[in-house]
């Protein structure tokens, strides 16, 4: 029977498109879950992430809290190609660059890489908890440029009599 040569189907890329050997950015970090900075404690354990080196917090389109971690996958190799990849764990088989954060980025997305801008954040967002911290546990050097001021409630005033 004579050899018949077949021509391949190759996905193409959308423009601007970058792929996993391009990239590989979700090899680079750990996220983890935590809890949204409801109470003071909260807000606090945030602070303490944000005081080390390689850390940042997120908070996703979704609402989802996440401290992430830079560390790189001791699996990942040179070109970017995972050494482990065909015995990889689920969760990196989840990972999907059409959907990944480089390709179709949360437009949601808040990340904090610094304590300052987290306690801007806090200070607009949840005034009472921010104002519960920034006495006993916000350092001068981390205070936002322009805190929330209180909000003022006027009194309603008695009509004055005309004569």
């Amino acid at each position: 029977m004579p050899k018949v040569n077949l021509p391949v189907l190759q996905e193409t890329a959308a423009p601007g498109h970058v792929s996993c050997l391009q990239c590989a950015k979700c090899c680079t970090y750990v996220a983890v879950g935590i809890n949204a900075p409801t109470t003071p404690k909260l807000a606090t354990e945030i602070l303490w992430h944000l005081y080390h080196q390689g850390v940042s917090v997120c908070r996703d389109e979704a609402g989802e809290w996440y401290v992430q971690f830079e560390a790189r996958c001791r699996n990942l190799g040179e070109g970017n190609l995972c050494a482990v990849y065909l015995n990889r764990p689920p969760i990196c088989r989840a990972y999907d660059d059409q959907v990944c954060e480089v390709n179709a980025p949360q437009k949601g997305l808040i990340e904090f890489k610094e304590p300052k801008a987290f306690l801007e954040y806090l200070s607009v967002k949840r005034p009472k908890v921010y104002k519960a911290i920034a006495a006993k546990y916000v350092p001068p050097q981390h205070e936002p440029a322009a805190a929330a001021p209180s909000p003022r409630r006027t009194a309603k005033r008695a009509p004055t009599k005309v004569r």
